[in-house]
């Protein structure tokens, strides 16, 4: 009798959890659903990025270069068919490899009013689809969809990537298909995926030498082989650009955006320090001390210490907490980490929450809730700005200082540290299989 009475108890506790993660979740969505409508709006009219991509099909369509010299004035000419007059503080060109151009090509064929709108789509559809895949990695059930996608669908990184027309939703869902394929153990359709993921944007690169050090040979050369296919297909469509990618385009815009307020890697959290910060809501800003060499010591040092740990500790990263681990790290030391870059911890998220329920440690949960909310922290709420503006006006008075940088806009990166830290905590604290299994 006291038995039924337990399981009793443990369903009403149950459902009562589940009913109020939905009812929070669904409050989150609401007070989150003007923003997203807004940047709905926004992308489908004007998105900030996604242009650079379709005038670079078209310059691929007529056999030209897709880096041309006179980019910004045919950026501007493009927006006035649609009545938008363009201004903009720096040298905007087309920082995308070539490979996007040409992944991308058939949008180019549309008229500009019908690409963008079918990119918007492949969006918000592509953010569906990695829902699916991540529940299906991790075996969740699958009622635990509309949980996740009302997380999602009023998230930050999401909303960035629609209203940029960014190309991070396609980062977050190649590498999503490349851990859908590892956990079944189809090494080969895993390294393709993360090569096209790699090909779009660097930093998921990493994630071979996850398969590298965990000795996943079919992953590693499908990555390799699969990467130099790509690579010499673009040599032959697009001839030198890429040179001009490497050579020209990625050192420009990494010195542009290094120090810049939204950019949340390691890199950009010393240049915030260390270097001069570019003027932002018409204020000055001030530093510690300008010194690139001070600037280049504290980055080296925590990038080749992060790397030292990873290689010291290799035997226990071939697990999902691995996986997790290399996806966190590829952001933290990409030269570049833009809000919707974010979108990829989603993956990470969903590995840590289910490992958190089987181990139930209350600090482990307290921590993950930390970076989750600062990880999610919109820089373009009014609330986000009112606090800024209080911050400027009654403690910094019109000038931005190293305690902007260490407080606002840093909270992603510490974020991003705190969930790099929880992962660490995790491996380290979790026994090997060989021990678990009574091997």
């Amino acid at each position: 009798m006291k038995g039924k009475y337990n399981t009793i108890t443990m369903k009403v506790k149950n459902i009562v959890f589940h009913v109020l993660l939905f009812v929070g979740l669904l409050i989150y969505f609401v007070f989150s659903f003007p923003e997203l409508k807004s940047f709905i709006n926004i992308g489908i009219r004007w998105p900030t990025d996604y242009p650079m991509d379709y005038i670079a099909g078209k310059q691929l369509l007529s056999g030209k270069t897709v880096y041309p010299s006179n980019f910004m004035e045919m950026y501007r000419n493009l927006a006035l068919t649609r009545g938008i007059a363009i201004k903009t503080h720096y040298k905007f060109t087309n920082h995308h490899p070539p490979f996007v151009a040409m992944l991308l090509l058939p949008l180019s064929l549309l008229s500009f009013e019908n690409a963008v709108v079918l990119y918007s789509l492949i969006t918000i559809l592509c953010m569906f689809f990695i829902n699916y895949l991540l529940l299906k990695s991790e075996d969740i059930s699958l009622l635990y969809f509309p949980f996740i996608c009302l997380f999602t669908f009023a998230w930050l990184p999401f909303h960035s990537n629609l209203l940029h027309g960014q190309i991070s939703i396609l980062v977050a869902l190649f590498v999503t298909i490349g851990w859908f394929y590892y956990k079944r153990e189809n090494e080969i359709m895993s390294g393709i995926f993360i090569a096209l993921a790699t090909m779009l944007k660097f930093y998921p690169g990493l994630l071979i030498v996850f398969f590298l050090i965990n000795k996943r040979y079919k992953a590693l050369l499908s990555s390799i082989i699969s990467s130099i296919i790509i690579m010499s297909l673009t040599l032959i469509v697009t001839k030198h650009d890429l040179f001009t990618l490497y050579f020209n385009i990625i050192p420009e815009h990494v010195k542009f955006f290094e120090a810049d307020l939204v950019n949340f890697s390691i890199n950009s959290f010393f240049s915030k320090l260390f270097l001069p910060i570019k003027p932002y809501n018409n204020t000055t800003v001030l530093t510690i001390v300008v010194s690139p060499f001070l600037k280049n010591i504290f980055l080296y040092l925590t990038i080749t210490s992060l790397i030292f740990y990873v290689v010291l500790n290799i035997k226990e990263y071939n697990n999902d907490l691995g996986f997790s681990l290399f996806v966190i790290l590829s952001l933290l030391l990409s030269p570049i980490c833009f809000p919707h870059y974010l979108i990829l911890l989603l993956l990470p998220f969903i590995i840590l929450i289910k490992e958190l329920i089987k181990r139930n440690d209350k600090l482990e949960v307290i921590i993950f809730l930390i970076s989750l909310f600062l990880i999610s922290v919109d820089d373009h709420s009014v609330y986000f700005q009112k606090a800024i503006y209080i911050a400027h006006t009654y403690l910094l008075g019109n000038s931005m200082s190293f305690i902007d940088t260490l407080t606002f806009y840093s909270a992603q990166f510490y974020g991003m540290v705190l969930l790099l830290f929880l992962n660490f905590r995790m491996i380290k604290k979790t026994a090997p299989a060989s021990v678990e299994s009574g091997v």
